[in-house]
């Protein structure tokens, strides 16, 4: 009795720590997921962000927010040193040297023990206290294993090939971390992700990600649950969704909600067309429409026209193709059998 009542006060007066890296086109991203967050978890919460260039406007705006919330105990901006090995570094358009300062975060917040990092394109579902008690084992993080962000088989097959990935290697999502902030610098995972990345000739489509798996040790991360880093619309996410059923934080890699028009796949759920994809979309307004429901909710048509496109039109277009192969194919044998 006395130990289920110690227990529950430590899980009262517990703080998590978590982390964020960002700049200012995030800023509303961020919002959504740590209202979420807060929400949904019960213990304490400090906030440590990584500024990589926000408006001090914009930092007042993001602590008017968060003071809403009882269990945000504290919320602290720094801004990293530069990276100045990958200065001349070649980033894919869609992402920013920012990416690699996720792995930074113990030399920013050398006071943590262990903290959480999180992307902005995230948001919880769930109490995350169960990830921030998962036992690391001693290593310097834990990640959940996927196919990677290859949203198919043949994808993913032709992206391990063009990153030399051995296929016997385990490759997980950096979109979420547990780190061990000690052992994170003990074992110089930032140092050695970067001078990968400054020296490699593969082309690294996700550069922090494909560098961390390419460049560290299997044994070097614990692997987490899929119910920690669940991302809706991986080609997996059904069937993995009936082994975890309750996942704790979803991450919205691939197809992102905020980019669509709320009211069209409002409109497509009511018509009962895709609902796991239309059920996965409007989760994410549950959460953005606390933040600002006018903003998020008349995104670019064309965006959800493409996606409805690949959800309902793409799949019959490729089954009509394989056919008319399949058909051209027997009829080009028959008239080879005749000669």
């Amino acid at each position: 009795m006395l130990e289920n009542l110690v227990r529950a006060n430590k899980d009262m007066t517990e703080t998590i720590d978590i982390a964020f890296v960002f700049d200012d086109k995030f800023s509303d991203l961020f919002k959504v997921a740590m209202y979420s967050i807060a929400k949904n978890t019960k213990s304490n919460l400090a906030v440590h962000i990584v500024d990589c260039g926000i408006p001090e406007e914009s930092k007042g705006l993001i602590r008017k927010f968060i003071s809403e919330f009882k269990n945000i105990s504290s919320t602290e901006f720094k801004i990293p040193k530069r990276i100045e090995a990958l200065e001349n570094y070649t980033i894919p358009a869609h992402f920013s040297t920012a990416i690699f300062y996720r792995l930074a975060i113990p030399k920013v917040f050398p006071e943590l023990n262990r903290v959480i990092y999180l992307d902005c394109d995230t948001i919880a579902v769930g109490d995350i206290s169960e990830l921030w008690n998962e036992d690391l084992n001693g290593r310097p993080f834990g990640a959940v294993e996927e196919d990677g962000n290859f949203f198919n088989e043949k994808t993913k097959w032709r992206r391990m090939k063009e990153i030399n990935f051995h296929e016997d290697k385990h490759y997980y999502n950096s979109g979420i971390l547990l780190i061990d902030t000690k052992q994170f610098e003990k074992s110089q995972i930032f140092e050695r992700v970067i001078e990968f990345v400054k020296n490699t000739d593969l082309r690294l489509l996700s550069p922090e990600q494909d560098a961390m798996n390419l460049c560290l040790a299997d044994d070097e991360h614990m692997t987490l649950s899929p119910k920690y880093n669940f991302i809706p619309f991986a080609s997996f996410s059904k069937e993995c969704l009936k082994k975890v059923k309750n996942p704790t934080i979803m991450h919205y890699a691939g197809k992102k909600p905020w980019e669509m028009n709320k009211k069209v796949i409002r409109f497509a759920a009511l018509c009962g067309m895709k609902k796991y994809h239309m059920a996965m979309m409007l989760k994410y307004w549950e959460y953005a429409d606390y933040v600002d429901k006018k903003k998020f909710s008349n995104r670019n048509i064309f965006h959800t026209l493409k996606f409805l496109y690949k959800c309902f039109f793409q799949p019959i277009e490729q089954f009509i193709s394989r056919k008319c192969c399949h058909s051209i194919k027997s009829l080009f044998e028959q008239q080879r059998k005749k000669v």
